[in-house]
C-alpha cells in the first residue's frame, strides 16, 4: 500500500543514508519493515506522554511481534527467526518498566521519516 515506509524506501540513497542513521537496537529496522502498516496506525505521540497507552501498545508491539515469528517459522525462515527473537530479547530487556520509552523512540523515527520524506519533496 502507500505506507509512509514504502515511500521511504523509494528514496534516493543519500536520504536512505539519513534514515538508516536513526534505526538501531532502539528500534531495529527490521521491526518498523515488518510492522509497517501497523505502526504507523497507531498513536505513538499521544503514547510517549502516556504510560497506560504507551505501556498496551508495547504489548501490542510484541504480540505482532509474535505473530510474526510464528509466520517465519513456518516459511522456516532461519535467519529471520533468530533476528526476530533476538530483537524481542532486546526490546523486553530495554523496555521492561519503561514502555514510555519505546514510545518517544518510535514516534522520533517516525517524524524523522516524515521530515526526511519532505526534504526529499516525496508526496506523504
Amino acid at each position: 500500500g502507500g505506507s509512509q515506509w514504502n515511500q521511504v524506501q523509494q528514496l534516493e540513497i543519500k536520504f536512505l543514508e539519513q534514515v538508516d542513521q536513526f534505526y538501531d537496537d532502539n528500534f531495529p529496522m527490521e521491526i518498523r519493515h515488518l510492522l509497517a502498516q501497523w505502526i504507523e496506525t497507531q498513536d505513538w505521540e499521544v503514547a510517549s506522554n502516556n504510560e497506560t497507552m504507551a505501556t498496551i501498545l508495547l504489548q501490542n508491539l510484541l504480540i505482532q511481534l509474535d505473530e510474526q515469528l510464528g509466520r517465519v517459522s513456518k516459511e522456516k525462515n532461519l535467519l529471520l527467526i533468530h533476528n526476530l527473537k533476538r530483537i524481542r530479547k532486546v526490546l523486553q530487556g530495554k523496555f521492561h518498566g519503561n514502555p514510555m520509552h519505546v514510545a518517544v523512540v518510535i514516534s522520533n523515527c517516525l517524524r524523522e521519516e516524515r521530515r526526511i520524506l519532505a526534504a526529499a519533496n516525496m508526496p506523504i
